[in-house]
């Protein structure tokens, strides 16, 4: 009995430090690109033994996948003069879908969505902390160790990152989390929020609260737009949620409604915040659309980045580093959960439209799931 609750264990940090491992090579700021690359290189050997277990269906949308990557990367050798200009990235986009393949054949989708809110509620809490530091005791929050990413100087204390200006000189107020900026912490959370109301019947009311709250914190566009669409599917299913919701409301009514109504006013259509996100992703289609298979990855850093306004979201990134059929093969695989994880869907789809996210490898095994007989929800 002892040494079945030793292996059980065993087995439980393996599965946990895996999906923390996964979370930290998609979005965490304290990790740079190397590292970043060689960690997922080292869970892509670690679990390639999976890759027996792959149906024909999951193998030939890997083929499609590795093909389009293949012919971009052939075609992209002419866009330099030698090997020291060949994008890093036409080997890195590759090894996340092929973890995200593995990944997909090791774990069940629920059983990895259940895996991911467990860590990710922990990430919720200490989130808060961040939150309750930078509003209330702002010297302590700016006497944190400082961290540079992408050209930002930012605050941390390993378990929850704090963002300041640019410069770092003086705090935002927005919950980053773990995260590499709030825009992508908002998707751990509605994932994790989503994963806990899809697999338990009986909910804890305190739980939704604090993913709530960090959501709210984070003051995303995206973010909140997509826990309207959770919140109004629990209005829709669950009749103790509704009594939630209502409390909620009520405590919070005013705040939510001044967020709901910043929001409309300065980030939604017709707004300086839409134009410079849109213009950008608007400008990559016109630009891309001569090329079929893309600019390539070497393609796009010297023919496109130092002359345009490079887009923020996945799909332009996507259409200008690999063209038309990547495009199709994406968006294929993300309509494919509307069978089965409509609301995923709509939290994948709506932050594929505000960040370049798209080869996260903890969000590619995403698109390999097989929609047999699970529940729409």
């Amino acid at each position: 009995m002892r040494i079945i609750k030793s292996k059980q264990l065993i087995r439980g940090i393996s599965i946990y430090g895996e999906i923390v491992l996964l979370i930290l090579a998609s979005f965490s700021p304290l990790l740079d690109r190397p590292q970043k690359a060689l960690l997922v290189l080292v869970l892509f050997l670690y679990n390639i033994k999976y890759a027996k277990r792959a149906t024909k269906d999951k193998w030939v949308i890997l083929g499609a996948f590795l093909m389009i990557f293949m012919i971009s990367f052939a075609l992209d050798l002419r866009n330099v003069s030698s090997l020291i200009q060949v994008n890093i990235l036409n080997l890195y986009f590759p090894l996340c879908v092929m973890l995200g393949f593995l990944i997909s054949q090791k774990y069940q989708v629920d059983e990895y969505l259940y895996f991911i809110e467990k860590i990710v509620f922990v990430s919720a809490l200490f989130s808060l902390v961040s939150v309750f530091l930078y509003t209330f005791l702002p010297d302590i929050a700016m006497s944190l160790p400082k961290y540079t990413n992408e050209h930002t100087i930012r605050r941390t204390a390993l378990l929850f990152n704090i963002m300041t200006s640019n410069d770092g000189s003086y705090l935002v107020h927005r919950n980053m989390g773990i995260a590499w900026e709030p825009g992508a912490f908002q998707i751990l959370l509605n994932i994790g929020l989503y994963s806990y109301l899809r697999l338990n019947n009986k909910t804890s009311l305190l739980r939704i609260v604090i993913y709530f709250m960090a959501i709210f914190f984070t003051k995303s566009t995206a973010g909140l737009l997509i826990f309207m669409l959770i919140t109004f599917n629990i209005l829709k299913n669950d009749k103790r949620g509704r009594i939630l919701i209502l409390i909620s409301f009520i405590a919070f009514g005013i705040p939510i409604f001044n967020e709901i109504l910043y929001h409309i006013n300065n980030k939604l259509l017709g707004s300086a915040s839409f134009s410079i996100r849109f213009d950008p992703l608007k400008d990559a289609f016109i630009n891309g659309s001569p090329h079929i298979f893309g600019l390539g990855n070497s393609g796009f850093d010297i023919n496109y980045r130092p002359y345009n306004k490079l887009p923020y979201d996945s799909l332009g990134q996507i259409f200008l580093r690999y063209g038309y059929f990547m495009l199709l093969l994406v968006g294929t695989r993300l309509l494919r959960l509307l069978k089965g994880y409509k609301i995923l869907f709509f939290i994948l789809i709506i932050s594929f439209s505000a960040q370049n996210i798209w080869y996260l490898p903890f969000l590619t095994p995403f698109y390999f799931v097989s929609i047999n007989k699970a529940v729409s929800r």
